[in-house]
């Protein structure tokens, strides 16, 4: 019975010690995430609105969007119709479609609602300012930087997602279903002390 003392003593002295430098740091397939952007490209050439952007790396962590919008005769405001959809990327290496799907009748406002509070900031990385009336003026809007880092803080995107690989692809249509703009992420969402 001593001996059960004894042992008892020394496994509460070892589990008390390593307590504090314990992490607890699960393997589950969802939860919070931060976001790893891969790249960026446009999807189709003959839109009304073109978005030549591009990812700029300045840390192993930290990557940057730079590039520009340039519209001759279309302003990107409510009259829009937004439609985003994400594929995943499956264990042997294909993308399976429509994983999550979005859409929704406004666009300015619904990219306003999704990007929260960096949304001020995207649009003023561009040298814009949000207006009243819900809508970009057709212009060529050049951005020497925007951070993308810090998503999803300050946004409302899902605070929980299943991890994986995704290819993000972002339409904005007329009402009669015409594309105007079309740009596609690939993006990996990992766990928050995952690199």
């Amino acid at each position: 019975m001593k001996y059960f003392f004894i042992l008892l003593a020394e496994f509460m002295i070892l589990v008390n010690s390593g307590l504090q430098d314990f992490k607890f740091r699960p393997n589950l397939p969802l939860g919070e995430y931060r976001l790893y952007f891969n790249s960026i490209q446009q999807c189709n050439q003959k839109c009304s609105i073109h978005q030549n952007f591009y990812l700029f790396k300045t840390s192993s962590t930290k990557v940057k969007l730079r590039g520009n919008m340039s519209s001759i005769n279309k302003s990107f405001d409510d009259t829009l119709w937004f439609h985003g959809s994400m594929s995943v990327k499956d264990k042997i290496g294909t993308w399976q479609n429509n994983a999550y799907v979005y859409s929704s009748p406004h666009a300015y406002k619904t990219v306003k609602n999704l990007l929260g509070g960096e949304f001020h900031v995207f649009l003023n990385s561009f040298g814009l300012n949000d207006t009243k009336q819900h809508i970009i003026p057709a212009g060529t809007y050049i951005t020497k930087g925007y951070d993308l880092s810090n998503y999803p803080s300050n946004t409302n995107l899902p605070k929980q997602i299943f991890y994986g690989t995704y290819k993000y692809n972002i339409n904005y249509t007329e009402k009669n279903g015409d594309l105007v703009a079309c740009y596609m992420f690939v993006l990996d969402v990992k766990r928050p002390w995952e690199l």
